[in-house]
C-alpha cells in the first residue's frame, strides 16, 4: 500500500469516527445524515480516489 493510499485510509477512518457520528446526531433522520455525509465524501479525495461513485453510494447507504 502506498503512503498516500494509507493516508487516505486514515482520513476516511477519521471521517467515520468523527464526522459520521456528528451527522447522525444533528440530522433529522438517518437518511438526512447519509446525504450530509455523502456531500462531504463525494467531494473529498480521501474517498473519491479509492471508491467509484457507485461504491461510495453503496457504502454510505449501508451506514447505520
Amino acid at each position: 500500500m502506498s503512503i498516500l493510499r494509507y493516508w487516505r485510509k486514515l482520513q476516511r477512518r477519521t471521517d467515520m469516527n468523527t464526522l459520521w457520528p456528528a451527522c447522525k446526531e444533528h440530522a433529522k433522520s438517518l437518511d438526512h445524515a447519509r446525504v450530509a455525509f455523502y456531500a462531504h465524501a463525494s467531494n473529498d479525495t480521501a474517498w473519491t480516489k479509492d471508491y467509484t461513485a457507485d461504491e461510495l453510494m453503496d457504502f454510505i447507504s449501508q451506514l447505520k
